[in-house]
């Protein structure tokens, strides 16, 4: 770990050059300075009940689920309603179109010099509410998954507005979809897309190669695929009716999140395009999901972890081995290389039962048998209040245990 943090400082230094962290340490300085000036007028926002909601605007994950759960959460009575303010600055948001569908519920903040002197008013702890512990939290569950067992079937926050859908059916069949076609969103988490911390996060990734049977029943079954991303991502093969989206001159973030909001499902992974579709309320069928007790957050969701195996066995480890040892809390990539452990990717045969499983659900034609139930909760027994995702109201796939069930 201590290797893997230089060199992600080394990464930074390399990203910024020396001259853009001496600029951040400047800037750092001059906003603590002006937040000691400051302090009599944040002591007054304070007391008019205003606080700024600290959103890691920089990704995708965090963007869609950080307000999502904070709105939730504060709809249920579990937080105190306050005057929340964000700060986006405009280089720094993963999707700005996405932003643009949290304006209804916060004051946001783009510009440099509102960001800046907004900045050094909530540096002072009292005018700051982190929601890192929402999706982020190290030490025990995810807030976001308690929140959405309590929000049950009440309707997704949000939905796409009249000028969206409206340019949603120019666009779609811009990229070719025929009209009233029904598609997937399918990814596949790649190391591309952030180099800076890729060292810490490489555990994550699959191929996109395992996925291609899955959309070719997708395609089986009348249904488009659109695989999603970033231009980073290996380029797929042409095959019928499925849109390399990711390379595709159309790319857009406003499209991004038409897609994300239009699509039957996601075909996923850990990755925060997930999170993006669930607070549209379309669901998500996760592969290679990991660590093992990470799953979707919402009750129609479907996961499927990866499995695990020492070096030098051969045989996977039961998912009790799993889930009862510290290995089930590792969110580092030298965490499993120091202790000797492999985390297999998916199976192409186990992401195309996770596909099917998912299709079959969204027909109301999946048979849940009492085995398979009890099965199901054999598994979810397992997870603890330390786990990542304890208290979670999606399920593992039904089809996956099966196939595993000498591991359960």
């Amino acid at each position: 770990m201590f290797l893997d943090k230089l060199q992600f400082h080394y990464s930074r230094i390399r990203r910024y050059g020396i001259r853009g962290i001496a600029n951040k340490l400047i800037r750092k300085s001059m906003t603590g300075l002006l937040a000691v000036i400051l302090f009599p007028l944040s002591l007054i926002l304070y007391f008019a009940g205003v606080r700024r909601l600290c959103i890691f605007t920089d990704r995708l994950g965090h963007l869609a689920m950080e307000p999502d759960t904070l709105l939730k959460a504060q709809s249920l009575g579990m937080i105190k309603p306050k005057r929340w303010f964000i700060l986006a600055p405009s280089h720094r948001v993963a999707n700005p179109h996405l932003l643009q569908y949290w304006e209804r519920y916060f004051t946001i903040y783009s510009s440099s010099l509102s960001c800046f002197l907004l900045n050094a008013l909530s540096l002072w702890p009292f005018m700051r509410d982190s929601v890192s512990h929402f999706i982020n939290n190290d030490k025990g569950p995810q807030l976001v998954y308690e929140v959405n067992r309590q929000w049950g079937a009440r309707p997704p926050l949000l939905k796409l507005t009249a000028e969206d859908c409206a340019f949603a059916e120019t666009q779609l069949l811009a990229l070719g979809l025929p009209k009233g076609a029904w598609f997937v969103c399918v990814h596949a988490r790649e190391g591309g897309f952030s180099p800076v911390d890729e060292m810490f996060h490489s555990y994550r990734n699959g191929s996109i190669e395992n996925l291609i049977p899955s959309m070719q029943e997708i395609v089986k079954q009348g249904g488009w695929v659109i695989r999603v991303g970033d231009p980073s991502m290996t380029k797929l093969k042409s095959m019928p009716q499925v849109i390399d989206y990711a390379h595709h001159p159309l790319r857009s973030a406003r499209l991004d999140i038409i897609l994300f909001a239009r699509a039957r499902f996601l075909l996923g992974n850990t990755s925060g395009i997930y999170m993006a579709c669930s607070v549209f309320g379309v669901p998500n069928a996760l592969a290679n999901m990991a660590p093992m007790p990470v799953l979707g957050v919402d009750k129609n969701d479907l996961s499927i972890p990866k499995l695990h195996r020492n070096e030098n066995m051969a045989h996977h480890l039961s998912f009790k081995e799993v889930m009862r040892s510290s290995i089930s809390t590792f969110r580092y990539s030298a965490l499993y290389s120091k202790n000797k452990i492999v985390v297999e990717e998916n199976s192409a045969d186990d992401i195309l039962l996770l596909t099917q499983e998912m299709l079959a659900r969204l027909d109301g034609t999946f048979c849940e048998t009492a085995e398979i139930k009890q099965l199901h909760q054999a598994y979810m027994a397992l997870f603890e209040p330390r786990h990542y995702g304890y208290g979670s109201v999606s399920k593992i796939s039904f089809s996956f245990l099966e196939r595993y069930r000498h591991l359960v």
